[in-house]
């Protein structure tokens, strides 16, 4: 039996009850608070932002999770990202967690907090916590969906996966859209699982998933304040095979923030063969779904291939062109260090598609790797030009 993906919601694992509501942190009463409980603590690990500039819900996430390594409750806002808010943002994290706490009858180093939305502004206490009592107060099982809304920005759809295999059952939901160059993860990810899972396992499988998946898309090239990635485990089910799940999940995840990239139109998926490592294969993928220029040819359907390749050419990593194998879609476009002659309107028409996918093969080596983004329009320049206004 093997793992199957479909729409699965964090309240599928048994215990998990969760609320979303709005509370007037966004306009028009949209749903900007939701609240995650569990029925006991739960093995829990995360990966945070590596950016300097990291936001109070980070430093204060990070150091609960320090304390036991468990989790018992997520308290997640949108609207106002609480970073660069100096040590008061930090008391505003802490308090959050402690208004959580109270309700639900735990310490507060058992609950996870993370925010998102325009840096730079003080968290509205009292709407959070007015959010946070009718949160608790309307604590369900059939709050799934509302959560994916919840958490989002400038999203244009919630992002909700799962997968399952007999028993076993993994479920995440995810924000992003604009802030998205992962190192770490820039966006807010939530994956939950019934699989019995140990502390180390927990951070492993974390990792390697993180690194095929959140770690391999970019939107603009621009890393978040906030990111964050928690992994939580119930330990009710064994399975072997977790990682493959796991990384199932994270993946589709991951493809939805880049389909999603504020004003983008197409998604764009670079496959990187034969490298001769997998860090090379990683980084020259995701050279090309950075670059402006090929993001803006997608955008209005240029098969200009050269861009392609100065991209790549770019990097840290060395090739022989004369090896190169080019593709757009299943058009070969270079080869043996010369353009070929491919029907040029066939692939415009291609590239009019909301997909486009991009081969590079190196023939040096035996590794491979993905990386996915999406193309830039106008509408991305309009979106974050006025995005404080």
């Amino acid at each position: 039996m093997s793992w199957k993906t479909e729409k699965l919601y964090l309240t599928n694992i048994k215990g998990v009850k969760a609320a979303a509501v709005s509370c007037g942190l966004k306009e028009d009463n949209k749903l900007d608070l939701a609240l995650i409980v569990l029925d006991k603590p739960a093995k829990a690990t995360a990966m945070f932002t590596r950016n300097t500039v990291k936001a109070a819900p980070v430093i204060v996430s990070k150091k609960h999770l320090e304390k036991y390594g468990l989790v018992q409750a997520i308290i997640i806002n949108s609207g106002q990202a609480n970073a660069c808010t100096g040590g008061r943002g930090i008391k505003d994290a802490e308090f959050m967690a402690e208004e959580v706490a109270k309700r639900v009858g735990i310490e507060k180093e058992l609950v996870f907090v993370a925010s998102t939305g325009k840096i730079g502004a003080y968290l509205e206490k009292e709407k959070i916590a007015y959010g946070i009592e009718l949160a608790y107060k309307n604590l369900s099982e059939n709050s799934g969906e509302s959560i994916a809304e919840a958490i989002m920005t400038t999203d244009t759809f919630p992002k909700i996966s799962g997968a399952k295999r007999g028993d076993a059952v993994i479920s995440g939901v995810a924000k992003g859209a604009g802030m998205i160059h992962p190192n770490m993860a820039t966006m807010l990810a939530f994956i939950g699982t019934n699989v019995k899972l140990g502390s180390e396992e927990l951070k492993r499988v974390l990792k390697k998933s993180v690194d095929k998946s959140f770690h391999q898309i970019s939107v603009d090239g621009c890393s978040s304040t906030n990111d964050t990635v928690l992994l939580f485990s119930t330990g009710e089910v064994l399975d072997k095979t977790f990682q493959k799940g796991l990384d199932m999940v994270a993946q589709d995840l991951a493809k939805m923030i880049a389909r999603d990239g504020e004003g983008a139109k197409k998604l764009i998926e670079v496959i990187v063969e034969k490298a001769r490592s997998l860090k090379e294969a990683k980084v020259i993928a995701r050279s090309v779904v950075v670059s402006n220029l090929v993001k803006a040819a997608i955008a209005g359907g240029d098969d200009n291939w050269g861009r392609v390749l100065a991209s790549i050419g770019q990097t840290e990593y060395s090739f022989d062109l004369n090896k190169i194998e080019l593709y757009i879609g299943d058009h070969l476009v270079f080869a043996k260090n010369e353009p070929l002659g491919y029907n040029s309107q066939e692939v415009k028409n291609y590239l009019k598609g909301n997909e486009v996918r991009i081969r590079i093969i190196l023939n040096e080596g035996r590794y491979s790797a993905i990386s996915w983004g999406c193309d830039l329009t106008e509408e991305y320049v309009k979106i974050n030009a006025y995005y404080r206004t």
